[in-house]
């Protein structure tokens, strides 16, 4: 199975429905050549479980919710990230959405961790009223989550190696359209967008320079 496999193409998907409660997945991605992969967003109820057996790598994001990852209790904006060999299960405490993303790693991966949201380290990002925390940092990648306050304008970009978001929180905007929480989108090698807020603001999770560039 493919889908939204030709990183050539933005793509933006809408599941503001799960993102409200609603039970279900969303696949966001999933491709099965050069190596197989796949994203997905997941709504659990509470009491639910669900397992990932190893063999990738995996990045897990709390959207909403609370849920326990082999034992420790994660709450919103956590991120786990479980390399090849650590099987985990997931079990919601509560009504809970996560975002999924398993892959066989490009660049060499040995380091399982995950990071509590309530505990993340914020900074000041590039403009004022942007905060930003990372949470990984590849050789040519990074991912981090980005708080934006309301009516926050960012400087015209070029996405070298792509960039994919997921809205987690308000309303993430640019000159293409309004993405409310519960949006993905993704931006192909050498797209570029001026993003900015409105009095919702937005936290947003982005991840760049990860995307194929041939």
């Amino acid at each position: 199975m493919t889908l939204h496999s030709d990183h050539s193409i933005r793509v933006v998907v809408d599941a503001t429905d799960l993102h409200a409660g609603q039970p279900g997945e969303r696949a966001l991605e999933q491709r099965d050549v050069p190596t197989d992969s796949r994203i997905i967003l997941r709504s659990l109820k509470a009491g639910e479980s669900m397992t990932h057996d190893g063999v990738q790598l995996l990045e897990m994001l709390v959207v909403r919710g609370l849920l326990s990852l082999n034992g420790e209790d994660l709450g919103p904006t956590s991120y786990a990230r479980l390399a090849p060999g650590v099987p985990a299960t997931f079990t919601s405490t509560e009504a809970s959405m996560v975002y999924l993303n398993e892959r066989t790693p490009m660049e060499p991966e040995t380091d399982s961790y995950a990071l509590r949201g309530a505990d993340l380290d914020w900074r000041q990002g590039m403009v004022p009223r942007l905060k930003i925390t990372s949470l990984h940092q590849g050789l040519t990648k990074h991912t981090a989550l980005v708080r934006w306050a309301p009516e926050t304008r960012f400087n015209p970009h070029t996405h070298v190696g792509g960039e994919e978001i997921l809205v987690l929180e308000g309303v993430f905007r640019d000159e293409h359209g309004s993405y409310p929480a519960g949006t993905w989108i993704r931006s192909p090698h050498m797209s570029n967008h001026r993003p900015f807020t409105g009095p919702e603001g937005a936290t947003i999770l982005v991840k760049v320079g990860h995307l194929d560039v041939a």
